[in-house]
């Protein structure tokens, strides 16, 4: 497991970050010679996006490590710009002990951590570059195939269950056998392999 990292500017949000990451988090006091200090293979960095330290910072330790991105104002076309550069994940500063826990959670499992608007935001922008055929559709049933197609149009899982006419749990029910049957592990994997379908 990556030992956190934290480097953060407001006391008020640093009591949370800790709550979140437990008793085997660091707090940084300065981000010079990180790579010197701390093998980029066993640690993963929470950083508040400040004065201090800003974006272009932010994106060249994400060159070498997992990186959590945290924003007193998060927005879509920040969060897109980290994204792209490479962040992992992406969350407001004064996010709850469970947000910020799921956030690092999903981090260390390898997937990537948004937030919902910036990851409607993402895939609306991949779907309007590029549409991809149909062929992906064939494992799946007739319900699936509208649940996927429902996530192509940034539809959350309120939104989908509304329009199909079924309960939230069972469009999670239906995206888990989406996510298997296509071999992805979230909704921004189901549109980057749904875009690049061969």
């Amino acid at each position: 497991m990556k030992r956190p990292l934290i480097f953060v500017q407001d006391p008020n949000a640093l009591k949370n970050w800790l709550n979140a990451c437990g008793t085997d988090a660091k707090v940084l006091y300065d981000l010079t010679d990180l790579a010197t200090r701390f093998d980029t293979e066993s640690h993963m960095i929470l950083i508040q996006i400040s004065p201090s330290s800003t974006v272009s910072e932010i994106v060249e330790i994400a060159k070498k490590y997992d990186v959590i991105a945290f924003a007193n104002e998060p927005n879509n076309q920040e969060g897109l710009q980290l994204f792209e550069n490479g962040i992992k994940g992406y969350i407001n500063t004064f996010s709850s002990v469970e947000r910020i826990e799921q956030a690092i959670e999903t981090v260390k499992a390898g997937s990537i951590w948004l937030g919902q608007n910036v990851m409607q935001a993402m895939i609306q922008s991949l779907m309007k570059s590029n549409q991809p055929n149909n062929d992906w559709k064939a494992s799946l049933t007739d319900r699936e195939q509208e649940a996927a197609e429902l996530v192509l149009q940034s539809k959350t899982n309120k939104e989908i269950a509304k329009q199909l006419e079924i309960t939230e749990r069972t469009v999670k029910a239906h995206l888990h056998n989406v996510f298997e049957k296509l071999d992805v592990s979230d909704r921004l994997a189901l549109v980057l392999k749904i875009k690049n379908w061969q």
